[in-house]
């Protein structure tokens, strides 16, 4: 009598072999199967260090609304119910609002852009909750005020640096201590320093234009 037995040995090879392949397969797709049941954590970029642009435009001499301030918890659209915006003189005066408060300073271009220095500003405080003006006292603070050293008095506060990223004759983004806005030109330059509320706290007021 023949032993049939090792017949049966080499034919449960390949059996056991495709059950291992079979299962390896199974496994693999409930582990992807799963992965894609998990939600997936939203990532967190920083806003990345400013980079100089390209300015194809003069940027001086416009009126620039302020339209969206980014930082990094990201980006607040400003829309034209609050009043922020920016303006450059040819003479290296500066202005700008934060909608609560009207600054006028000196800037000087850079090979990146400009700094900001010798800023003063109306006193009005504010002590509302709404983010989308804080966030544009956040932006238009970013350009205008640098904290002075622990050993330097009030008055020798650094300029603030301003980097361009592109500008156009409609749009003008730049970044500021980690700040980045966006502007939109609205017109001509029309600010005059005589027009801006009364200043107090600062004996350094700069002579008005008539």
């Amino acid at each position: 009598m023949t032993d049939p037995s090792p017949g049966r040995g080499r034919r449960a090879v390949p059996l056991l072999a495709a059950a291992g392949v079979l299962a390896v397969v199974v496994a693999g797709v409930l582990l992807a199967a799963h992965q894609q049941d998990r939600p997936e954590r939203p990532a967190v970029t920083p806003l990345p260090p400013p980079s100089p642009g390209v300015v194809s435009a003069g940027y001086v001499g416009s009126h620039w609304r302020l339209t969206a301030v980014a930082d990094r918890r990201g980006t607040t659209a400003i829309p034209a119910t609050v009043d922020a915006w920016l303006e450059l003189a040819a003479d290296g005066e500066f202005l700008a609002s934060d909608d609560v408060n009207t600054m006028n300073g000196r800037f000087t271009p850079t090979s990146a852009g400009f700094d900001v220095s010798d800023t003063i500003t109306t006193l009005a405080g504010y002590d509302g909750n709404d983010p989308v003006r804080s966030a544009a006292i956040t932006g238009i603070g970013s350009m205008t005020f640098v904290p002075p050293a622990p050993s330097s008095s009030p008055s020798e506060a650094p300029p603030a640096h301003v980097t361009f990223l592109s500008a156009n004759r409609e749009h003008l983004v730049v970044q500021a201590a980690g700040v980045r806005l966006t502007f939109t030109r609205s017109g001509p330059a029309g600010r005059l320093t005589a027009d801006l509320p009364p200043v107090t706290g600062s004996a350094d007021v700069p002579e008005q234009h008539n």
